[in-house]
């Protein structure tokens, strides 16, 4: 099974291997750490029971979180099927089923969706190498067209040099009918490259189809600030695969024309506002540099030159987080709290709620185990008022929350057993 932690430019975890790998920091002058010189500390991550836990909020009194699905291994994503199933993205591994997901006896298909790409019998698997699916999004017309997206490493070769297996990340379509995807077809491949690692998927207005694909982990650790690769970008295509006439470097030589925005580190979380249609990406920095950006079209979002966090095994924070022509976050969090995927709550069974962002937290500086779900307020212009952290006694590695059809919140957890959780108002 492959475990992707949350800086998968610090640990990586596979079949229960650990090893370090680094991220070199540009103005930031201390020695490069890895992370596996550090220490690793922190708290059971075992849950306070089995539910349902009642909890407090600023401002919904009182909520309920259920589990709703165990038996799963490193979720990764979820999407949420209009007549109230759900699937459910084992990392690298299957795309699962959660029948009747959104009702009241929530029951998890054994046999996984056919026809996902596998690759863990790969030869020369490195524990290091992260391929087979990443994320997974329902087209907006689903109901009618049953087109399921979803992002996914594909090995193609094997590097010598660095005794590992060269991938490219894919973005396919397919259509679901039953326990099956049919009519697959790749719409976006990648560079073949060493380290290729996690991927994002939302849609946004009209037909415009966004992809967050995180910076090469080894080799070409300028891949961010290059646009002749789909490594460190956020990409916009339209649903059928055909490139906007209107994107950024459609008309520059030598980019990649689905290029949106570029210079960003391992954005895993992707959302768009409900009142103004404003594109937000929750992205892993290094040690106290997590981030969210609003994805702008054309900017630079810095990395690996510019970056508000410090090495693992610590050091002086940097000069000049942000440079000439690049992007400032809209918020940064310090300590880091891991981000993962995000959501808008838009529905009214939470009334207080509406319009928050909700951000997965897999840790909190750097301790494992206090992992939480991170609740951000904004005003009319999109600025941070305050934020909430959530459920944080379940102690768990929080990877993906999305809106039901029901207007409830579901999230999945990364974790040797992964769960489900539904989460809504008490009564």
């Amino acid at each position: 099974m492959v475990k992707l932690v949350e800086e998968y430019w610090g640990r990586l975890t596979v079949r229960g291997a650990v090893l370090g790998l680094t991220a070199a920091l540009a103005l930031v002058p201390a020695a490069p750490a890895f992370s596996s010189d550090v220490k690793e500390v922190g708290v059971p991550s075992e849950l306070p029971g089995a539910g349902p836990f009642i909890f407090s909020s600023a401002e919904e009194a009182r909520v309920k979180v259920e589990i709703i699905a165990r038996g799963l291994s490193h979720a990764y994503g979820l999407a949420l099927l209009p007549a109230g199933d759900a699937l459910i993205v084992e990392r690298g591994v299957a795309l699962r089923l959660l029948r009747g997901a959104t009702g009241s006896d929530p029951q998890l298909i054994a046999q996984p969706i056919a026809n996902i790409p596998s690759y863990l019998d790969a030869p020369h698997l490195h524990p290091d190498d992260v391929l087979g699916i990443q994320a997974v999004a329902l087209d907006p017309d689903f109901a009618t067209n049953r087109q399921v997206f979803f992002t996914y490493n594909k090995p193609v070769g094997f590097d010598p040099a660095a005794q590992r297996i060269t991938a490219a990340t894919i973005l396919a379509r397919g259509e679901l009918h039953g326990l099956r995807l049919t009519k697959l077809k790749d719409l976006l491949e990648g560079e073949v490259a060493v380290g290729t690692g996690g991927s994002r998927i939302l849609f946004g207005q009209n037909d415009d189809l966004f992809v967050s694909v995180g910076a090469l982990s080894i080799g070409d650790t300028n891949s961010a600030q290059r646009t002749d690769n789909i490594y460190g970008k956020v990409l916009r295509i339209s649903r059928n695969g055909a490139i906007p006439t209107d994107n950024p470097f459609v008309d520059t030589a030598g980019a990649r024309p689905e290029i949106w925005t570029y210079g960003h580190r391992d954005p895993l979380g992707l959302a768009m506002d409900p009142r103004s249609a404003r594109i937000v990406a929750s992205e892993h920095g290094p040690q106290g540099g997590d981030e969210l950006n609003e994805i702008l079209p054309g900017r630079n979002y810095g990395w690996p030159r510019f970056t508000f966090g410090t090495e693992y095994g610590g050091s002086s924070l940097p000069v000049n987080p942000v440079g000439n022509g690049t992007e400032a976050p809209m918020m940064f969090w310090s300590p880091s709290i891991a981000p993962n995927g995000i959501t808008f709550y838009t529905g009214d069974i939470l009334p207080e709620w509406k319009n928050n962002l909700f951000v997965t937290s897999a840790r909190r500086g750097q301790i494992n185990g206090t992992g939480a779900l991170i609740r951000v307020v904004f005003n009319d212009n999109l600025q941070e008022v305050r934020q909430e952290v959530l459920l944080d006694p379940l102690h768990q590695r929080f990877k993906d929350v999305r809106q039901g059809p029901d207007g409830l919140l579901y999230a999945v957890t990364d974790e040797e057993n992964s769960v489900v959780l539904r989460i809504g108002p008490e009564g």
